[in-house]
């Protein structure tokens, strides 16, 4: 990676100096990254469904329904035999 930074600095270019500044501070994640391939991707989706059913059920006054409903929305793939 040093040498990378160091070919990276030698184009003197404002765009090339803050792309350098940003994978430096996150070379460790980006480094893990390569090594596991591990993501939250899966936990971001499920917040992205909740999120929108709240808008969808904003006046909902049952919250068990409300729960029941979060758990049918998020499980649906694993109900239905996909994932």
């Amino acid at each position: 990676m040093d040498q990378w930074y160091k070919q990276g600095h030698q184009f003197h270019h404002a765009a090339v100096e803050s792309c350098i500044k940003t994978i430096q501070n996150w070379e460790t994640e980006i480094i893990n990254y390569h090594r596991l391939r591990f993501t939250n991707a899966v936990v971001e989706g499920r917040h992205n469904k909740i999120k929108a059913l709240q808008r969808r059920h904003y006046f909902t006054r049952n919250r068990n329904l409300y729960k029941d409903r979060i758990l049918v929305e998020c499980n649906l793939a694993y109900m239905k035999g996909i994932a």
